[in-house]
């Protein structure tokens, strides 16, 4: 039975790690992941991103591993306002919404169990290979 609010991809993970620089040697040095510019007005989050467009936050908290206001999962979607109606006609509470600077809608509800979960548009940023632009 397809859902209601059709997703597109995973957009992003967030990491929280202790040490930015530490962290940077294994996701940047060692995987490979290419660091961008960020989209947030946040110092704390460094923002990177694999060949196919999909991006990894390294949050830098004294809390990590875990923080969990910022630790979420964020679906693309195809209709951002349609997917915004139809949460809220289900009864999930949208905490904050926005866009970044490159032009990415985003939002942030709760799942049942109280994970934080983020809705968003595609990435104005970086047109990745085989993603329409």
């Amino acid at each position: 039975m397809p859902g209601q609010i059709k997703t597109k991809q995973i957009n992003h993970v967030t990491t929280m790690v202790k040490d930015t620089a530490r962290a940077m040697k294994f996701y940047n040095e060692l995987l490979g992941i290419k660091q961008i510019e960020s989209q947030v007005p946040n110092p704390e989050i460094t923002w990177l991103q694999l060949d196919n467009g999909i991006m990894v936050h390294l949050i830098e908290t004294e809390e990590a591993p875990v923080k969990p206001e910022n630790t979420h999962h964020a679906f693309e979607v195809e209709d951002f306002e349609g997917t915004m109606k139809i949460l809220e006609e289900n009864g999930y509470e949208i905490s904050r919404h926005g866009v970044r600077f490159d032009g990415q809608g985003f939002m942030f509800t709760h799942d049942p169990d109280g994970n934080r979960v983020e809705f968003c548009t595609g990435s104005g940023y970086f047109p990745a290979p085989g993603r329409p632009e």
